[in-house]
């Protein structure tokens, strides 16, 4: 699997289309709001320069003993200072907005962008994303580069922003009165009271919310965690998950931006008070050039454009340098977002010419003209490695058969029950079904045809129903279904037992969840298997004794040959229990098939098998 490489400028123009697409009332927004804000710091330097001419004509032909009635009587200069601080109060009312809406467009674009990561992993159908090394570092990177796409809102923001920035020089100010930095700080407290009771505010929201971000975590994982990706995949629950996920984040960002657009309205109304503490001594500066305390360099100092234009300056080489970071932390979303599984689907209308899944009240055991699986020299490699799992596998998997693969660990058994269920495809050879090669089905049909019991089977954080119900999502709701499925896998008697029956929390990372023992888990995986007992023609147990007790490994095996009558079954084991049952036996040793027959013939061969039953036929008395 060749992962593509990324430009830095390929990066940010495709985070910069993610950000037009995910938020784009929010980005027009700060783009009207950052062209007001930078336009007015020019009509500031040029009404300053109005005032400063004016005052000098004015002194230069006059001294007045009534410096204000003198402005009040000269249009020019009078409109000249409203315009100033007009124009200050917009820039400090823009500021407010600005900040709001660059939140909102933060968290909007984190959700669209963390949507389309957990997206594409839940529905990539290769399971080699999570099996190897190079992979799983994209992925993970892919969920660092959530947070830096978000540090490119904020970026943009301040780049449109330019070397316009309205920052009051305390230093400055206390040299033209003393009073004045006091008159700022006090009209000042109340805005900074307010922000910091909506900050307050805010954060009893955030921990208010935290079971809404614990339970955003745990569908998270279900999408893209390992332990989950096969059940997953096989029963078909990525859009529910998904959908899921969804929902918890619209709750989540519906309460949070309630409370930051009430504190910005808040702030905004407060703010205004604030400026009247910088008119003023703004006023009082005016007033005192007239006057002649001042001279025309306070009026210009306190202006403050010399600052601005330093500190914008500043800004745009800082942002050159965030911004070639940020392109370097999002390449792995795109990475991620164009990588194709090699796992492909065939094209065309194939579904129409394959047989139709029996009706609801019928079993798959009764379809006819079934082939059974034809295995014909299936080598297999994991990507990035260079040496066979397994090799020149030759075998025929009868209907209705139970087929036990047995052999120490490594042997490759694992393996092949992952090419049996489509989580790959052959490097060599072909698995053929009723037939045809697996490959010319679509891997939906495939995976709605096999019922699946791993070794490490999901535990999801979810009910007893929907753990149960997951194996057939059409029968979610059927009480009957469910209960008939969590009797026959041998655990309705602690179901029964829960205060809350079928809608008991699984998990104790949810509230008021409950956990099982590894045999009752097992036992809710098996009656997840059992919802699809009526549509499967497979059924595949990949070692689902290994961490059990000999007594209820006794009493998983009966249930396994009860629901397996009919099916064509596949054991992958290291343990020979359920081997004396079956069918048919296939010892398997460095990725080959190295023995085949019943257990009396093995036995009676007196090879490899013979000698592992030896070894364990103290735990089967």
């Amino acid at each position: 699997m060749q992962l593509l490489q990324i430009t830095t400028f390929q990066a940010l123009r495709r985070s910069l289309g993610l950000i037009i697409k995910a938020a784009p009332i929010e980005l027009r927004n700060l783009i009207l709001l950052n062209i007001i804000r930078g336009a007015a710091p020019s009509a500031v330097l040029f009404l300053n320069k109005l005032i400063i001419d004016e005052v000098s004509r004015l002194l230069s032909r006059t001294q007045t003993a009534q410096p204000l009635a003198l402005i009040l009587s000269q249009p020019m200069l009078l409109w000249s200072i409203a315009g100033v601080l007009i124009l200050k109060l917009v820039g400090d009312s823009i500021d407010t907005m600005s900040s709001f809406t660059v939140t909102s467009l933060r968290d909007r674009l984190q959700g669209a962008v963390e949507g389309k990561v957990l997206e594409k992993v839940a529905n990539f159908d290769d399971i080699a994303l999570f099996e190897n090394p190079e992979l799983l570092n994209i992925v993970e990177l892919a969920k660092t580069g959530v947070f830096k796409i978000q540090q490119l809102a904020f970026t943009i923001s301040m780049t449109i922003t330019g070397i316009f920035i309205f920052i009051p020089s305390v230093s400055l100010a206390a040299a033209i009165a003393w009073w004045v930095p006091l008159l700022i700080l006090l009209s000042s407290i109340p805005s900074i009271y307010i922000e910091r009771k909506y900050t307050k505010l805010i954060w009893r929201v955030q921990k208010k919310q935290a079971k809404i971000t614990r339970e955003m975590n745990l569908s998270a994982r279900v999408l893209t965690g390992e332990e989950y990706a096969k059940e997953l995949r096989l029963f078909g629950l990525q859009e529910l998950w998904l959908k899921r996920w969804q929902g918890q984040f619209v709750q989540f960002f519906s309460e949070m931006q309630a409370i930051r657009k009430k504190g910005a309205i808040v702030v905004l109304l407060w703010s205004i008070l604030s400026r009247i503490g910088v008119a003023l001594p703004f006023v009082y500066v005016v007033i005192g050039a007239l006057g002649g305390r001042y001279t025309l360099g306070d009026l210009a100092l306190y202006s403050g454009l010399i600052v601005q234009v330093e500190e914008s300056l500043q800004l745009l080489i800082n942002n050159y340098t965030n911004l070639y970071d940020i392109a370097l932390g999002v390449s792995p979303i795109f990475q991620l977002l164009d990588m194709k599984p090699e796992l492909q689907s065939p094209l065309g209308d194939v579904a129409s010419r394959l047989p139709s899944l029996p009706d609801g009240g019928q079993d798959a055991r009764a379809t006819k003209d079934k082939i059974g699986i034809e295995i014909k020299d299936l080598s297999f490699v994991y990507p990035g490695s260079t040496k066979n799992t397994v090799t020149d596998i030759n075998l025929t998997i009868n209907p209705g058969e139970m087929l036990v693969f047995v052999g120490e660990n490594g042997a490759g058994k694992t393996t092949l029950g992952k090419l049996l269920g489509r989580l790959y495809d052959p490097s060599e050879g072909s698995i053929a079904w009723n037939g045809q090669d697996l490959r010319s089905y679509p891997l939906a049909y495939v995976r709605s045809r096999i019922a699946v019991v791993m070794q490490d089977y999901a535990r999801f954080p979810s009910t007893v129903r929907e753990n149960v119900g997951f194996g057939d999502l059409l029968s979610l709701s059927d009480d009957t279904a469910i209960n008939q499925a969590i009797s026959e896998s041998g655990i309705a008697a602690k179901v029964n037992s829960l205060e809350q029956g079928l809608e008991t929390p699984l998990g104790k990372q949810l509230e008021d969840g409950i956990d099982l023992s590894g045999g009752q888990w097992q036992r809710i995986a098996i009656a997840r298997a059992l919802m699809r007992l009526s549509t499967a023609e497979v059924l595949i147990f990949d070692e689902p004794t290994a961490a059990l007790d000999p007594k209820t490994e006794h009493e998983i095996y009966s249930i396994f040959r009860q629901i397996a009558v009919g099916k064509t079954t596949i054991v992958i084991s290291h343990r020979l229990g359920l081997a004396k049952i079956a069918d048919r036996i296939a010892v398997m040793e460095n990725g080959k098939i190295a023995e085949i027959g019943t257990h009396d013939e093995l036995i009676a061969a007196n090879g490899i098998y013979c000698s592992m039953f030896t070894r364990q036929a103290s735990s089967y008395i």
